[in-house]
């Protein structure tokens, strides 16, 4: 969890940052979901991905619907929304479609 934060608070700082499990949300995918709350008071999620394989578009449209789920869950939307992949390889087409949708992804 300390690499995660330090890969992704280069610049924000979080003042408040809760783990919610992928159970809530009724889905098996191995990923640690984190909510955070900046000092502005905008909302981040942050999608922790360990895997070996490929992250392909298949992947990418799994996260995004994953999302929405949490939207729902936690009845309020996301400014930004961080994917950080730990030893997987990113397809283009899936990073082009994420950030297309307003995600940031650390390989």
């Amino acid at each position: 969890m300390k690499e995660m934060l330090e890969i992704v608070c280069k610049k924000h700082i979080f003042t408040s940052l809760i783990m919610i499990e992928p159970k809530a949300l009724c889905s098996r995918k191995k990923v640690s979901i984190f909510n955070g709350v900046d000092q502005q008071s905008f909302y981040h999620v942050i999608f922790s991905l360990s895997q070996k394989s490929r992250f392909v578009i298949k992947n990418a449209k799994e996260f995004i619907e994953l999302e929405q789920k949490l939207v729902l869950h936690v009845e309020h939307h996301y400014k930004y929304k961080h994917i950080l992949l730990n030893n997987a390889l990113l397809c283009s087409k899936a990073a082009l479609l994420l950030r297309q949708n307003g995600w940031k992804v650390y390989p």
